[in-house]
């Protein structure tokens, strides 16, 4: 991503949407990188991404939440929705400050819901409160969450569109890898000399750290030039409104709603997954008095890991494989050129889809709770489907809608996870609850998740068919991706 310093001219064109307003037709956009500048956006959107996913190691308190706080499985699940909902919900908000205010504006709101959200959750762990004060509090960090994270996708998203699918990776993969140190961080330090998690302090740790690392967001976020001049004077009047053309145009496509319904089918499953692992990991058990021979916080980091590496191939892989547009303005190529493989970017997000569908079938099978010692199958098939899946969504939607209004159009998107952790996290909960034997507290066997995890598998399946459906439309319109 190495930029030398030069004037060109820049035509951000977007298949989808109308000429007129996926780029300003006769407007010279001048590039005049900043070394400096760019390299501290993009470090500081890094650092961003790397510290913001802290809420992805909530399966390693889940069980505690049990036992400690008493809460039933629905009472943790409605914990682990109300992140998802402050996750996602607000994301469409969260895009367009980024669009007409910037990413550091973002990256400084972050910091008013992490601090009370993590101080909220340890006073109400520490003095075992009511589940409802743990849902308000999750639903901050949540919140928390979506906006750091964002900022730094979106100074990376319109900072370096000459490799989307590398631009997108990068802080995507960072935004993975945070919760590997995390895990191993929190089950180093903050745990007694018995092995428990010291929950609460861990809560006061991010409530802390979380507020400095979006302080400084707030400083080193910038755009260039480009980015920030982009619109010519007689456009502006439209951009200040909440919903400009392109994002008329965005919603008004059907494509897109098919799309985001295969966001959703994929996403969706794999949510449940990450925020219910320690409690399936707790299935595998022989009875409910004996220890788990699966380590959560190993499992957190392993679907950490396999998600970095899935998004940085992903993103990789696609921006050399991708077919090239055509472009009407250069010459026909000689017969006796010799073309390049290339590999849509669909077939990709397809390869990575499968394997998910690999990781829930394990589970509905039965296969791993007969050898539980497989369960880093399923940690590392779902958490590499998941990381390449939302590496390659945004990278779709930033080819086929543009990047002018990336930050709007994924963030519509980016709803849709919250409503399938919703569902497909009840579908568990009801699942788990309804196993657990009189007088027992936690439900033991394959009964406790069989059929929440074949409807994943199935949803998987159903999103490969929608986006296969999507992607002809694609192609009949002359749009590659």
């Amino acid at each position: 991503m190495a930029h030398t310093d030069a004037i060109s001219e820049v035509h951000e064109t977007s298949p989808l949407l109308p000429r007129s307003s996926a780029a300003p037709s006769n407007t010279k956009i001048l590039l005049s990188w900043r070394p400096r500048r760019s390299t501290l956006a993009l470090l500081t959107a890094l650092i961003n991404c790397l510290w913001a996913g802290s809420v992805l190691i909530f399966s390693l308190y889940a069980p505690l939440f049990n036992t400690h706080l008493g809460y039933r499985q629905m009472q943790i699940n409605a914990v682990s929705v109300a992140t998802e909902l402050g996750m996602y919900l607000p994301v469409p908000m969260f895009g367009f400050v980024c669009d007409r205010y910037g990413p550091s504006r973002l990256s400084l709101l972050c910091t008013a819901f992490f601090g009370p959200g993590y101080a909220l959750a340890a006073l109400a762990y520490a003095r075992q409160w009511d589940y409802k004060i743990m849902v308000v509090a999750f639903a901050l960090v949540g919140a928390g969450t979506s906006s750091m994270y964002f900022s730094g996708v979106t100074t990376c998203a319109k900072n370096f569109t000459g490799r989307r699918g590398l631009a997108l990776a990068m802080p995507i993969a960072a935004f993975g890898l945070s919760s590997l140190w995390q895990a191993q961080l929190v089950s180093r330090v903050f745990t007694t000399a018995e092995g428990v998690l010291r929950v609460e302090k861990v809560f006061l740790f991010f409530s802390v750290s979380l507020v400095a690392v979006g302080l400084w967001g707030s400083v080193g976020l910038h755009l260039e030039p480009e980015e920030t001049q982009l619109l010519e004077d007689e456009e502006e009047d439209d951009e200040k409104g909440w919903v400009n053309a392109d994002t008329r145009a965005f919603l008004k496509d059907r494509t897109m709603w098919a799309f985001a319904t295969g966001v959703f089918l994929v996403t969706g499953p794999g949510e449940a997954f990450i925020n219910n692992m320690g409690t399936l990991i707790q299935t595998l058990r022989p009875s409910p008095s004996a220890a788990s021979t699966v380590d959560s916080a190993t499992q957190v980091s392993l679907i950490a890991l396999t998600s970095t590496f899935a998004r940085l191939i992903a993103g990789s892989v696609s921006d050399y494989l991708a077919p090239l547009a055509p472009t009407s303005h250069l010459p026909p190529r000689p017969r006796t050129h010799k073309q390049r493989f290339t590999c849509s970017r669909m077939s990709i997000l397809f390869f990575f889809a499968g394997l998910m569908l690999v990781g829930f079938l394990l589970v509905a099978s039965g296969r791993i709770h007969e050898s539980p010692d497989l369960f880093w199958m399923v940690s590392s098939s779902i958490g590499a489907g998941y990381g390449a899946v939302f590496c390659l969504a945004p990278t779709v939607v930033s080819v086929v809608w543009g990047t002018k209004n990336f930050g709007t159009n994924w963030g519509i998107v980016t709803m849709t996870p919250a409503l399938g952790a919703v569902l497909y996290g009840c579908l568990f909960a009801a699942e788990f609850d309804g196993g657990v034997k009189e007088g027992e507290t936690a439900c033991i066997g394959l009964h406790c998740a069989r059929y929440s995890f074949a409807a994943m598998a199935a949803s998987v399946v159903a999103a490969v068919l929608g986006w296969a459906a999507v992607w002809r439309t694609w192609r009949q319109r002359g749009v590659v991706v």
